[in-house]
């Protein structure tokens, strides 16, 4: 008796199921459930890069001039990639600190 008890109510809450899930499915937000395989970004040719900066020593006569020997001074520069993906360097200030 018992067994047939426990057998309906799984076969109730089993046949439940499907709907639950359905009703679950239509709350997510549209733009979560997408059938295309794309990564926005970048396969849509709008790709993007991140603004990342690196710390570079370069050569910076213009910021801060040249030594006696005819050598530029090194300048503290950070570089990274725009959002364009073009590699950009800003400079920071002169010296090697």
């Amino acid at each position: 008796m018992v067994r047939l008890f426990l057998s309906a109510v799984m076969t109730i809450v089993l046949a439940g199921a499907p709907a639950a899930f359905a009703a679950e499915q239509s709350r997510l937000p549209q733009s979560m459930r997408s059938e295309s395989l794309e990564l926005p970004g970048l396969t849509a040719g709008c790709h993007v890069c991140e603004w990342r900066p690196k710390l570079n020593q370069m050569p910076a006569a213009d910021q801060c001039g040249m030594e006696d020997s005819g050598a530029a001074r090194v300048g503290l520069f950070e570089c990274g990639f725009a959002e364009d993906c073009q590699r950009e360097c800003h400079f920071l200030r002169c010296g090697t600190d």
